[in-house]
């Protein structure tokens, strides 16, 4: 009875040996957290910057097409004012 006793003693004993984290186990765990959480903020960063980066050049593109059609319409306007007089040649290009 005493050495079932023991047994049972040594094998709860053995048990709860195996579930307790040596300090390297625990470091080794963090370590490994700490690793793929920085894997998921670069997977964010990236997103992020994928993100400015299209609303910038929407952005760009945006200005460039605003650019290029007042070009247009300043364009047309010299044109038109060429048909007229000199003098409106100067507002035209001018914008007014």
């Amino acid at each position: 009875m005493k050495s079932t006793i023991l047994l049972g003693a040594a094998g709860l004993c053995a048990l709860a040996a195996c579930t307790n984290s040596t300090p390297a186990e625990n470091a080794s765990r963090n370590l490994s957290q700490t690793a793929d959480n920085i894997a998921d903020d670069f997977s964010n960063a990236a997103d992020n910057a994928s993100a400015a980066i299209a609303n910038e050049t929407r952005e760009m593109r945006s200005a460039l097409d605003n650019a290029a059609e007042t070009a247009r319409d300043r364009a047309a306007r010299i044109r038109d004012a060429a048909r007229n007089s000199a003098r409106e040649i100067g507002n035209a290009a001018e914008g007014r």
